[in-house]
């Protein structure tokens, strides 16, 4: 292979750099570090960025494009002022086709720079962009984490179709796990162009602080996610409600917000949980690691994953980790050698795992340590940046 070369790349994702996703955020920053001039196009502006990644970002020299997507009235007079010619070259007697227009080009305007790549970081962006991408130059990418490729297929009758057509006009599709792989293939008719790329965690940043010490007076639980239904927090309040019936002594932090708070609140209510289950809300990063710090065990009771990160998080910083067999958790986590595995959708078989917890408390410890070696060995920025790397080069010398 010729010797590798700075590439021109361009990142498109949600918000940046946020609280939540900051996989990408690393991922850009591991780039930028091996030399390589990084893009970044956001789609969403909440308002809220994680200020200790922004410092970082602005010294790497990280440059950041919001794209505008005329979802409201601000929006469409934002682009109106700041985007004169094109508005000019959209107009139409139809709202509905004056927005079309104009995305189409602003998208194309956006990506029109001499990219050497353009990786769109979820394949629901890589779909709203799919009138734009046959237009560049770049090479394109475009990853498969989970809900896109799992959920929308079975809610939307055309996400079928749109994945069938996005998919064959990019270089390559980049997988989490391997059941991701899995989970595509009926979607890809080339299927050389997908690649496995596990997630990656910066095992540095997460490194536990304070010896690991099993529980006291009561088992403590944290769960870090949004209120969705595929984080299958009501089957894990089941399995609560079932240990409290048996005199299991316990507390579960769960740490997130989402659509379904008001449901998850009504929940605990319904099932007598107020006691000993906790919404905490939103953290920073440094409160997260106080939290992983202080815990017992990670518990993920999602009904799909593409691969978890908060559960690598939680593993590299040697904590015990609780996981559903969902998606691909059985590709990082082998049971009561690293952590503890689950049946999804199963009340009994989690309440059961639990109760095992309380019984080999002298167990844990070991698990947390092979936790952290598992991520050492398979998970680290380093070796994820490196295949990143070795695909990004082989598209360019084809």
């Amino acid at each position: 292979m010729p010797a590798k070369r700075s590439l021109n790349i361009c990142l498109v994702t949600n918000d940046f750099p946020g609280l939540t996703e900051t996989f990408v955020t690393t991922k850009a920053l591991e780039l930028s570090r091996r030399g390589h001039k990084i893009t970044v196009i956001k789609n969403l502006d909440t308002g809220t960025v994680n200020t200790t990644h922004l410092a970082l970002i602005k010294q790497a020299g990280i440059e950041i494009i919001t794209y505008n997507r005329l979802a409201t009235k601000a929006e469409i007079i934002k682009a109106l002022l700041s985007q004169p010619f094109i508005t000019l070259r959209s107009l139409s007697t139809s709202l509905t086709a004056f927005k079309k227009k104009f995305r189409n080009q602003l998208q194309q305007k956006l990506l029109a720079s001499s990219f050497d790549i353009v990786h769109f970081e979820f394949s629901g962006l890589a779909v709203v962009y799919s009138n734009t991408i046959d237009k560049i130059n770049s090479k394109v990418v475009v990853s498969c984490r989970g809900t896109a490729e799992k959920v929308k297929p079975i809610s939307d009758p055309f996400r079928k179709e749109k994945l069938k057509k996005m998919f064959s006009k990019v270089d390559a599709i980049h997988c989490v796990s391997q059941d991701m792989a899995d989970t595509i293939i009926p979607y890809v008719n080339e299927q050389q162009k997908i690649f496995v790329n596990r997630p990656s965690i910066d095992a540095e940043v997460f490194k536990r602080v304070k010896p690991y010490s099993p529980y006291g007076e009561a088992l403590q639980l944290l769960t870090i996610g949004r209120f969705t239904f595929q984080k299958g927090y009501l089957v894990g309040l089941m399995a609560m409600r079932k240990l409290k019936n048996e005199g299991v002594v316990f507390t579960w932090k769960i740490v997130g917000d989402g659509p379904l708070e008001e449901e998850m609140l009504y929940h605990i209510h319904a099932l007598q949980l107020s006691d000993c289950v906790k919404l905490l809300g939103k953290k920073n990063r440094d409160e997260i690691l106080e939290l992983y710090n202080n815990a017992d065990v990670f518990f993920l009771p999602s009904v799909y994953e593409g691969i978890a990160n908060v559960c690598l998080e939680a593993m590299s910083m040697q904590l015990p980790v609780l996981s559903t067999k969902s998606g691909g958790m059985e590709e990082v986590i082998v049971h009561r050698q690293n952590g503890l595995l689950c049946e999804v959708y199963d009340v009994d078989s989690i309440a059961e795992n639990i109760k095992w917890i309380t019984q080999n408390g002298d167990l844990l410890p070991e698990l947390g340590v092979q936790a952290r070696k598992t991520i050492l060995e398979r998970f680290t920025i380093d070796r994820q940046a490196d295949v990143f790397e070795e695909q990004y080069f082989k598209l360019m010398n084809t």
